[in-house]
């Protein structure tokens, strides 16, 4: 029997997941429009530099104010959500390359 005070809050989890796997899209949507504008871009490494600074502070963002807020279960869902979705994705693209 689980005591009271250790029962996990299954929709903050299942909110915080699901937050994360969209964050997890939006980062690797942001990280591919930078990657495909560096051949036409004036100034490439500035580019690069700030899509990175951009995706970061959003990463950050999130994450921090999640812990701001004080829920860090929900926090560390979307941290596994957002690990899911990047390692579904950067699998995928490996598999679809070597073939």
């Amino acid at each position: 029997m689980m005591a009271e005070g250790l029962a996990l809050p299954w929709p903050a989890l299942a909110s915080g997941l699901a937050a994360g796997m969209l964050l997890a899209a939006m980062y690797l949507w942001l990280l591919a429009r930078s990657v495909r504008s560096l051949a036409r871009a004036r100034h490439p490494g500035r580019r690069l530099l700030l899509g990175t600074l951009l995706r970061l502070v959003m990463v950050g963002a999130v994450f921090g104010g999640m812990l701001y807020i004080g829920n860090a279960p929900q926090a560390l869902a979307a941290v596994a959500g957002f690990m899911i979705v990047r390692t579904v994705v950067v699998r995928w693209r490996i598999s679809r390359e070597a073939a």
